[in-house]
């Protein structure tokens, strides 16, 4: 449920234009009705960026080279690396609008959250400074001077001690008012119980981009513990799959270099931001995910990876080159010579050769073949179908079919194969599998294109802008109609839309789940498609196809009956039945068919 009523969004449009949204952060020139500037969120160099006042929804922003677009909102999430909440704040205090939020439960879970962020912002001070004072952290002093660390770099990264007493945490936190049902659900204690979760740890503070923290890792002081590491579950303010461990001390390097590199641990992170490469982070006890590579985005123009060199961190490589290739952000593999990790070559060589060592770096895809020459011997012509199909899915998260072809190109002078073999070969595999809608990973920043969707998925993007139609669609299709699960997403939303009478294009997209989906939403409200295409046409189409699927679904399904060696047991009118079906429904579809021409020669 959003956070805030529509009658405050409607209120803010209208006491804000767009380009008074824009103006602060890009410099717009008026051509006509638009304004136009340089695109903010890649590095534009012709303005491509437009900015429409006009329309019923306080206008829209479109970048014409990267695809970024949207409404009021929108902008401000992209700009300021907010949620939608959020900039829905920082707009109400523009126009001056009150906020009131839509409900008391959604209230109590704000101020719950706020509450805990509040209270995990200032453990993490309290930890850090018993690390750096408490006689009982003595031995984690030492641990961290033995790994190479510095002070500054402790500072930096406020890195903490929890002492061994299981007690430690509850005693500090209900001194500080907190209530046992508060704290039962802070996440930092054993389930049942106020035994702290981390007990004679070093501990990292996880934060989010803006600095607060919201989750810890802790690294065993003991020897005994079977986890060496432990890491907050998520909660009500964290997600690991948003978060990365350093992105917020990292964030100025990232904004100046516009590039990352991704490793796998805390101390990789730590070292390697001490030898100078402060634009490092990592994962927190996941893979490398989609959301982790749309806010990369927004700062970064390339990524780095530097995973263990254990199958395990090999696995993880090549998983992320292929996400990272599905999102079109161009990835490189750091390999260091002489040490397990980043954190090993610290505390063995210091912090030059580590960074000597990361100078080094290959392309994704060059990666990808090296490995698979490792796993398949090519002097055998199996062996070189293999090493296609290993890196197969590269290609497959490859847009650009120019881009494509260069790869097998050289893909084809590794093998010694000519490229018109491995095209042949790749488009082979392609028509073998047939992979369908929902099994193709969506990138992370989509362009609307209806010519690379599927006609049901189109048609639900059109009724996203023109709700005003979806009565019509809705009175002719039902949901079990479609075989486009995106599409089916959207009908759901439509029709959640529709019965709670949300009128608000921001609502609406904030109503759909999937991040992916809701970026092609995005992009297509704001795309000017619309001006040049006949709608209630599109939409008929669309209804027709999926009319005639079903149809012949239910064709081919008779015929299966007919064909099969169950004839001999049925009777005679059971036969019949089947028989007089299958004219009825070749006759339906004949029809539909006919119908369908005829519009399409109007």
């Amino acid at each position: 449920m959003a956070q805030y009523s529509e009658s405050v969004l409607e209120t803010i449009k209208s006491r804000l234009t767009m380009s008074e949204v824009v103006s602060p952060y890009v410099r717009l020139t008026r051509k006509g009705d638009r304004f136009w500037g340089l695109c903010p969120f890649h590095q534009d160099k012709n303005p491509s960026f437009t900015v429409v006042d006009t329309g019923t929804n306080g206008g829209f922003f479109k970048c014409f080279a990267c695809g970024k677009g949207g409404g009021l909102f929108q902008f401000i999430q992209e700009i300021e690396h907010v949620t939608f909440p959020e900039a829905v704040e920082i707009l109400a205090k523009q126009a001056q609008v009150e906020l009131k939020e839509e409900s008391e439960e959604e209230k109590k879970l704000q101020d719950k959250k706020k509450a805990t962020s509040d209270m995990y912002n200032r453990l993490c001070s309290y930890l850090h400074q018993f690390l750096l004072k408490s006689p009982s952290a003595q031995n984690a002093r030492e641990y961290i001077a033995r790994r190479g660390i510095t002070e500054e770099t402790c500072e930096k990264f406020q890195l903490g001690y929890a002492p061994a007493d299981s007690s430690f945490l509850y005693n500090l936190l209900s001194k500080q008012n907190y209530s046992d049902e508060f704290l039962a659900s802070s996440g930092l204690f054993l389930r049942g119980s106020f035994n702290g979760f981390f007990r004679d740890r070093v501990m990292f503070p996880i934060r989010t981009w803006q600095g607060n923290c919201v989750a810890f890792s802790g690294r065993d002081m003991t020897g005994k513990s079977e986890r060496k590491y432990m890491n907050s579950s998520d909660s009500i303010i964290y997600s690991k799959r948003n978060v990365l461990f350093g992105f917020y001390e990292s964030l100025p390097a990232l904004k100046e270099k516009k590039q990352i590199i991704i490793c796998e641990g805390n101390f990789d992170v730590i070292s390697l931001h001490q030898a100078g490469l402060d634009y490092s982070c990592a994962t927190c006890g996941t893979a490398l995910t989609p959301e982790h590579v749309k806010m990369i985005k927004r700062y970064c123009d390339k990524i780095y990876l530097l995973f263990d060199s254990d199958s395990a961190g090999q696995q993880a490589t090549r998983k992320a080159i292929i996400l990272c290739q599905q999102n079109d952000l161009p990835c490189f593999v750091m390999k260091l010579e002489g040490a397990k990790d980043a954190s090993e070559m610290l505390e063995k060589n210091g912090a030059q050769a580590l960074l000597e060592s990361c100078v080094n770096s290959i392309p994704g895809f060059s990666y990808l073949v090296s490995s698979a020459l490792k796993l398949y011997d090519i002097r055998q012509p199996k062996g070189k179908t293999d090493v296609l199909k290993e890196v197969k899915p590269y290609l497959d998260a490859t847009a650009s079919s120019i881009e494509r072809q260069e790869y097998i190109r050289y893909l084809s002078e590794r093998l010694r194969v000519s490229e018109d073999q491995l095209s042949s070969d790749y488009e082979r595999f392609n028509t073998n599998e047939k992979p369908s809608q929902q099994e193709i990973a969506p990138a992370v920043n989509v362009k609307y294109n209806p010519l690379k969707i599927s006609s049901q998925l189109n048609a639900m993007l059109i009724l996203l802008k023109r709700r005003d139609r979806f009565e019509y669609f809705r009175n002719k299709i039902k949901p079990g109609d479609f075989t486009d699960e995106a599409a089916k997403k959207l009908y759901t939303v439509l029709e959640d839309a529709s019965r709670q009478e949300i009128r608000t294009d921001d609502l609406v997209l904030q109503m759909i789940d999937d991040p992916a989906l809701r970026d092609l939403a995005s992009a297509a409200f704001t795309s000017t498609m619309y001006e040049r295409m006949d709608v209630d046409k599109t939409l008929d189409d669309a209804i027709y196809q999926l009319r005639l699927v079903k149809l012949e679904e239910k064709r081919d399904a008779v015929q299966q009956l007919l064909s099969s060696g169950e004839m001999d047991l049925m009777d005679q009118d059971e036969f019949a039945y089947l028989i007089q079906t299958k004219i009825s429904l070749d006759k339906e579809i004949l029809e539909l068919k006919g119908e369908m021409e005829v519009k399409d020669n109007k």
